[in-house]
């Protein structure tokens, strides 16, 4: 403990300089023994009216919170409900393959399946494995966590139902790689981290993810025939929508200056980043099995600005008292819009998200060069069929530019060649 809070205050008295030494102790902290638990919760009560921010008794909901499984990685008390059928389907398929001592090894995580009781006893772990309690325990909260406001936010009818929580991991990508092809289809998986050692960004790029970012993994299928599984580049874009659309569809916040950055990234102005998406997929059969992983600042004023900043600037300019948002709040709300913008896209194609995204991105009728400083200067069109930005320049007319491998360079102006 002593070793980390040095690491924390090396962060916080020289930033960037100790960086790297920093993650290392996070790597090795990391790699120690850990317990977690699994939880499944289903959709709550519709939200208080506008302006109600009291912390009053939540009411009878058709869907009890008892009606969860959790599942933490940390060294804290672990919590698991008594077997629902929600439960009772992840621990099936969990014990059925796990091997005679309880341990099951997926592409990047073995787990052991271990009781509260046994995991205090101290259970004897390989190097780096995790502890899964399949009891209860008292506990149903963690210091930057609380399953009661994500329940209570959570409105999905399947997204994010059956909830990993953990307080550190490398990613939470690293959870679920192993996990996506084998959970049954009906089970709405979601890995959540307090904090992350090895988070992920496009290409080679690293993810900081100090405590007060919103790091989570969604796990979603689509077919191929559906019209989202025709044109799946635009999934991406409909995540990082969801992410803006947590905040400024809450009544009060809808003047918060955040905004979607193409392709993946969440931007306050035109300047400032705050979070990004990135999507891996598998295409088995007719099925896309697929992984988003979200990153964005809430609480957390480093390394560069968080949604809650931009509440206190709001606050400061317009002479107001908007409340401060939590982690587990946004992330659950981004699960309902993703899962409200795939269900419209499958119904209308991209005419039916269009029009939103087009109203919370940066890009319209924006001039920018290609590929170098001194290339064709061309202006942006937007979004063409199949997900792919377009742009038109005198020389070439319309192009259009897949997500992959391409980005912004916001500061010059400059869609470049993404850099692998």
């Amino acid at each position: 403990m002593l070793i980390t809070l040095c690491y924390v205050y090396l962060w916080v008295r020289f930033h960037k300089c100790y960086s790297v030494l920093i993650r290392s102790g996070l790597s090795r902290l990391n790699s120690r023994s850990f317990s977690f638990s699994i939880c499944s919760c289903s959709a709550s009560e519709p939200e208080p009216p506008a302006g109600h921010h009291s912390a009053g008794r939540r009411q009878h909901s058709l869907h009890p919170l008892e009606d969860n499984i959790f599942l933490q990685l940390g060294n804290k008390a672990v919590y698991v409900t008594e077997p629902q059928e929600a439960k009772a389907t992840v621990l099936k398929w969990l014990h059925t393959h796990a091997d005679g001592d309880g341990v099951l090894t997926i592409s990047k995580a073995s787990l052991r399946l271990a009781s509260n009781l046994e995991f205090q006893d101290g259970p004897l772990l390989p190097e780096g494995s995790l502890a899964l309690l399949t009891d209860s325990s008292d506990s149903q909260s963690w210091p930057q966590f609380s399953m009661e406001i994500y329940s209570k936010n959570l409105k999905t009818n399947l997204l994010g139902h059956t909830l990993l929580f953990a307080e550190v991991v490398t990613s939470t990508m690293d959870l679920l790689e192993g996990l996506i092809l084998h959970i049954p289809k009906d089970v709405g998986l979601i890995a959540v981290a307090a904090q992350q050692s090895q988070g992920k960004g496009r290409g080679k790029n690293a993810w900081l993810s100090p405590l007060g970012c919103a790091m989570f993994t969604l796990r979603v299928q689509v077919e191929l025939s559906s019209r989202l599984g025709q044109k799946i580049p635009f999934l991406q874009h409909l995540a990082a929508l969801a992410i803006v659309e947590a905040v400024r569809t809450l009544p009060g916040y809808q003047d918060i200056d955040l905004r979607v950055k193409w392709p993946n990234d969440i931007y306050h102005g035109n300047l400032m980043k705050l979070g990004g998406v990135l999507v891996t997929s598998t295409v088995i059969g007719s099925t896309f099995h697929l992984l988003i992983g979200c990153g964005f600042n809430v609480t957390n004023s480093s390394p560069t600005v968080c949604v809650n900043d931009l509440i206190k600037q709001y606050n400061i300019q317009h002479n107001c008292s908007l409340q401060p948002l939590r982690c587990d709040q946004l992330i659950a709300r981004t699960v309902n819009c993703l899962e409200a913008l795939i269900n419209s896209f499958q119904q209308g194609g991209p005419d039916a998200v269009l029009p939103t995204y087009y109203k919370r991105w940066l890009h319209s009728g924006t001039t920018v060069r290609l590929w170098t400083e001194e290339g064709l200067e061309a202006q942006v069109v937007g979004l063409d069929p199949n997900g792919f930005l377009q742009v038109y320049s005198k020389d070439q007319g319309v192009v259009s530019v897949e997500p992959d491998g391409n980005s912004f360079d916001m500061l010059k102006n400059l869609l470049v060649i993404k850099q692998r």
